[in-house]
């Protein structure tokens, strides 16, 4: 047993020293006292003074002192038993990752990946309810277009104007873009907090899962939604002449397809999930209900658990009243 287990401020003991140095000083100015007393009417006249009063003297030293100790000891928060501390509820941070480059304008859905993932985003926003978004939009490089905020108004408005002019450099860095939401979190455990990337994949020399093992390490979850077919799709863009597809240095067309094995590999390194938007409609919708929701109540349910309960009052009490009755001899001997 140690005095951490019985005491919010246990390293604050030396204070209860005082209690007995207090004592001490109090006989001896007795004892001054008395001398004192010799010197000016005698001792006789002090010794019959001295044994008339000195059983009231000593009750008062050793209630005062013993009052002061049990003050110093509520200061340092005694505790024992326990006691349920019901706190409010308490949402999730979720930082959405939203991929805007190239490849997420190719129309295997409908209009394309890129809108399909910005309506995921305003769906979301619908049933968040007290958690926090964020949002960080990624291409080549990554920027952290939201910080963490309940207004998913405005985020919601932002990320449906994101295009691929929204980040400087073209390509797909998903290290970049989890680097980033890991700085929007900067300072939290991971308990109440989650990651999404949406996107069509194309981890770049293994970057993204670089970075999900430094998410892990903070105990921050990865999710990842998958956009596109995985037979892939060319990508239109407007040209001069109208609608054109991207062509690779050898003058091909590129067909942009959904990686799953390196998202798969993303979450799975986090202990996330991935979800193909070509499988199911909402795919966003159910990782927050059967993912993040969980969270959320699993964070309520911790902000109600157990704490030591302060008995700070019952010292505290204790030393009040003998104080009281030092004050109480105090008068009586004056009278």
């Amino acid at each position: 047993m140690t005095l951490d287990e019985h005491f919010l401020r246990a390293d604050a003991w030396p204070l209860l020293l005082a209690g007995p140095a207090l004592f001490a000083l109090l006989v001896w100015l007795g004892g001054l006292h008395a001398r004192a007393t010799e010197r000016v009417l005698g001792v006789r006249v002090a010794q019959a003074i001295s044994e008339r009063a000195r059983p009231v003297r000593r009750a008062q030293r050793a209630l005062f002192a013993t009052g002061i100790s049990l003050a110093l000891v509520a200061l340092l928060g005694p505790t024992w038993g326990d006691a349920r501390a019901a706190g409010g509820r308490r949402g999730v941070d979720v930082v959405v990752c939203l991929d805007v480059s190239r490849s997420m304008l190719a129309q295997d859905h409908e209009p394309t990946r890129l809108s399909l993932a910005q309506r995921a985003i305003a769906e979301l926003s619908d049933v968040a309810g007290g958690d926090r978004l964020a949002l960080v939009l990624f291409a080549g490089d990554a920027v952290l277009s939201v910080p963490l905020t309940h207004d998913s108004e405005s985020l919601v408005r932002l990320a449906s104007e994101a295009s691929p002019l929204s980040v400087e450099r073209g390509g797909t860095d998903l290290g970049a873009a989890l680097d980033v939401a890991l700085g929007a979190l900067a300072g939290t455990s991971g308990e109440h907090e989650t990651i999404v990337l949406l996107t069509d994949g194309d981890d770049v020399e293994a970057r993204g899962l670089a970075a999900a093992g430094r998410a892990a390490a903070r105990g921050i979850t990865v999710h990842c939604i998958g956009y596109g077919s995985r037979l892939g799709s060319k990508i239109a863009v407007d040209g001069k002449n109208g609608a054109a597809f991207i062509r690779d240095g050898a003058g091909k067309d590129v067909v942009s397809a959904l990686d799953e094995i390196a998202l798969g590999r993303i979450s799975e390194a986090t202990g996330g999930v991935f979800r193909a938007a070509v499988d199911q409609k909402q795919p966003l919708i159910a990782v927050y209900e059967e993912e993040v929701v969980p969270m959320a109540r699993k964070a309520f349910e911790e902000d109600e658990q157990k704490q030591r309960k302060d008995r700070f009052q019952w010292p505290l009490a204790a030393a009040f009243g003998l104080l009281l009755m030092v004050q109480c001899l105090t008068e009586r001997r004056a009278a």
